[in-house]
């Protein structure tokens, strides 16, 4: 496949979903970008992933690639820590701060992290900060940075954003975004990211753990969604975590995929996935039944 299709998130390896060694996550940049990955996504929610990102372009003598971080979402050190702040004051340090770690005067991509977490009358001021630090020459663009609630589709219609990042809205467990906020956002030229290919590791690494005991945030339209994919994938004789990255690009879609190893193993183990290409389309359409039957969220 083409790699320019592939965003390196950094959620992984900034250490959010447990330990992560340092150099290792270092090293796991260094091999996305030397495999032709252009572009990284960040956040200063993800822990120290933006310090590590900032050591691998430093150590990087290639082209430098596209990078994306947050605002809003403060600095947390595992995925369950939410604090926020959306006060200017507040979103223009973050901006300045992310900067400083990953050593660049711009960003690629600013995103407005966890748009469903802004209270609705403030929502508008915030899209002005935004703007703000776009005029500022701080971030090429702009974009919404999770899954945003149903009133805050008029500023993407209006062409407020740039990019719509969404998770677990576009996966083998879910393909809810296909029939409304991808076709919505491309239709009014803005780009598409999906994240969490994995459904968060439902689909991957953690899916003996959240089929065996549920976490309280993972609806159970996704839990069955995955166990049914996992001996689906057992029928197969295929690795689960392949059909479910090889599943995205069977999608009639221009949209790019943001993927989340922790370390260099999981990377190769990814990119492997993606290089055997779109699934057979009987096996295509199986998967496609199976994500339909979740619950729109």
């Amino acid at each position: 496949m083409k790699l320019e299709r592939l965003i390196l998130g950094t959620a992984g390896i900034g250490g959010v979903w447990g330990p992560v060694d340092p150099a290792a996550s270092v090293e796991t940049v260094l091999a996305a970008l030397e495999h032709g990955i252009g572009a990284i996504d960040t956040a200063p929610a993800y822990a120290h992933a933006e310090t590590y990102v900032g050591e691998a372009l430093r150590q990087w003598e290639g082209p430098v690639p596209a990078v994306s971080s947050k605002a809003g979402r403060l600095q947390g050190f595992t995925a369950y820590d939410g604090r926020y702040d959306y006060s200017r004051g507040a979103m223009l340090q973050s901006v300045g701060e992310s900067l400083e770690k990953l050593k660049l005067p711009v960003l690629d991509v600013l995103f407005l992290h966890d748009p469903s977490q802004v209270p609705r009358q403030d929502f508008g001021h915030v899209v002005d900060v935004l703007r703000e630090i776009k005029e500022m020459g701080l971030a090429k663009a702009i974009g919404l940075g999770g899954n945003p609630p149903e009133w805050a589709w008029p500023w993407l219609r209006d062409g407020a954003f740039d990019v719509l990042m969404e998770y677990n809205r576009l996966n083998a467990c879910s393909t809810v975004a296909m029939e409304t906020s991808l076709p919505e956002s491309l239709s009014a030229g803005v780009r598409y990211y999906a994240a969490s290919p994995l459904n968060m590791g439902a689909l991957g690494g953690q899916f003996s753990a959240f089929t065996g005991n549920p976490p309280g945030w993972l609806p159970e339209a996704d839990i069955e969604a995955a166990r049914r994919l996992h001996a689906l994938a057992q029928t197969e004789c295929m690795e689960l975590r392949a059909m479910a990255h090889r599943f995205l690009l069977s999608l009639q879609f221009s949209f790019n995929i943001v993927i989340g190893p922790s370390n260099p193993q999981q990377l190769e183990a990814t990119l492997g996935d993606f290089a055997a290409g779109p699934l057979p389309q009987y096996l295509f359409e199986k998967i496609l039944h199976y994500s339909k039957d979740t619950l729109p969220r």
